[in-house]
C-alpha cells in the first residue's frame, strides 16, 4: 500500500506511542488486527491497549478467553473499564497516560455516553482521539435527522471543534457510510434470502429492496477496511486532522446494488426479486413505532442527506488503499454461507 510505504523509514507521529481502543466488537477488532499488521508498528515503538468492560475481564466465556488470549499473543494489553458507569473524571484517570483513544464501539450505548467520553480525552489532554462518529455524515443530517437521534454525535462535534485555545486534542472523524455487514443484515432489510419452497421448478430467492427508490445513492465500507483506514490515519505523519476524513468501500445506487447482488448470485443458482419502500411507507413505519431505532434509522437511509460520497474522492482512494466493494463482499459471503439468513 502506498501509504504504509510512505511511513516505512519515517519518524513516526507521537501519537502512535500509547494507544488505546475502546472495544472489542466487530470494528475494534479490526482496528487492532490492522493496527498490529501495519509495517510502520514496532512493538518497542508503539504500544496497544484494548479497554473492556470488567465483567468480559473477569468472568470471560469461552470464546473471550480465547480471544484475549490471543490478542495477548500479540503483544495486546488488555485492561477494565466501564465507560458508562465511570463518571468522566474517572475516565479522564484512565485515559491520561494515553497518546491516542479510539472509540469503537458506541451504537448501542445510553444516551450521554459519547459525550461524557469525549469531554473525558478532552480532560486527560489526549493527544489524539478518534470518537465514535463512523457512518454516515452527522453534519450534513443535522441534529433533527432521525427524530433527533443522531443530536449527541452533532454535541461530539461540537466539543472538539470548540475547544480551548492551548488545550489541543487533535482528532479524525471517519466518515465511511453504512457498515457493508450492516447492509446484508437480514433485520436491515436491504438483502433478505427467501428460501425455495422444494418444489423442484424453484430456486432460492434473494430480494433486494431499495430505501425510498433504486437511484437513491449509498456509501458501505467493511469494518476491517474501517480499520486498515484507521492504522494509516495513525501511522501516516501528514495524515489529516481536526476534520471529518471521508473513505469508502463502495459508493453506488440501489439499483446498481442490486444488479451486482444479481451478478454474484444468478451463478449460484439465486434469483433476485426486488422492491422499494418509499419514504412516506417508512416515516409512516417509524411514526406507528417512535421507540424502534432501527425503523428511524431506515428513515435516515431514505431521505437522501449525507449517506454517500464519490469513492474516487475519498482519503481512502487518493492514498491508493485497497477497499473491499459490494461484488467483493457478495461472493465472499454467498460463497461461504449462501448468504443472509433465512426470513
Amino acid at each position: 500500500m502506498a501509504t504504509q510505504q510512505r511511513g516505512q523509514g519515517r519518524r513516526l507521529p507521537a501519537r502512535t506511542k500509547s494507544i488505546l481502543v475502546l472495544g472489542a466488537g466487530e470494528l475494534g477488532l479490526a482496528i487492532l488486527d490492522a493496527i498490529l499488521a501495519h509495517p510502520a508498528f514496532e512493538p518497542g515503538t508503539s504500544s496497544v491497549t484494548l479497554l473492556i468492560r470488567p465483567n468480559s475481564l473477569n468472568n470471560p466465556s469461552p470464546a473471550q478467553q480465547s480471544q484475549q488470549a490471543l490478542l495477548r499473543s500479540r503483544g495486546v494489553d488488555i485492561i477494565a473499564g466501564d465507560i458508562e458507569a465511570s463518571s468522566q473524571s474517572k475516565l479522564a484517570e484512565l485515559f491520561a497516560p494515553f497518546t491516542a483513544v479510539l472509540h469503537a464501539g458506541g451504537m448501542t450505548l445510553p444516551p450521554g455516553t459519547m459525550t461524557k467520553v469525549t469531554r473525558a480525552v478532552l480532560e486527560a489532554q489526549v493527544p489524539y482521539y478518534i470518537p465514535w462518529q463512523h457512518g454516515v455524515d452527522y453534519d450534513v443530517i443535522g441534529r433533527e435527522g432521525g427524530q433527533g437521534m443522531f443530536s449527541e454525535q452533532i454535541d461530539v462535534r461540537e466539543l472538539l471543534r470548540g475547544q480551548q485555545e492551548g488545550k489541543k486534542t487533535d482528532w479524525v472523524i471517519i466518515s465511511c457510510g453504512i457498515f457493508m455487514s450492516f447492509l446484508f443484515e437480514d433485520f436491515w432489510g436491504v438483502v433478505r434470502r427467501i428460501p425455495s419452497t422444494g418444489k423442484e421448478t424453484t430456486r432460492d430467492k434473494i430480494q433486494i429492496t431499495a430505501l425510498n427508490s433504486w437511484d437513491d445513492v449509498i456509501t458501505a465500507t467493511t469494518a476491517e477496511d474501517i480499520g486498515k483506514c484507521t492504522a494509516a490515519l495513525l501511522f501516516t505523519p501528514d495524515a489529516p486532522t481536526n476534520t471529518p476524513v471521508y473513505i469508502a468501500g463502495d459508493t453506488l445506487t440501489y439499483g446498481a446494488f442490486a444488479d451486482t447482488i444479481e451478478r454474484v448470485v444468478a451463478p449460484l443458482g439465486m434469483e433476485v426479486v426486488r422492491q422499494v419502500w418509499p419514504l412516506s411507507h417508512l416515516r409512516k413505519e417509524s411514526e406507528s413505532d417512535p421507540e424502534d431505532k432501527l425503523k428511524r434509522y431506515r428513515v435516515v437511509f431514505s431521505e437522501g442527506k449525507g449517506l454517500s460520497w464519490p469513492k474516487e474522492r475519498t482519503w481512502s482512494a487518493k492514498q491508493g488503499i485497497p477497499m473491499v466493494t459490494v461484488a467483493e463482499y457478495a461472493k465472499r459471503l454467498f460463497s461461504a454461507d449462501g448468504g443472509p439468513s433465512q426470513t
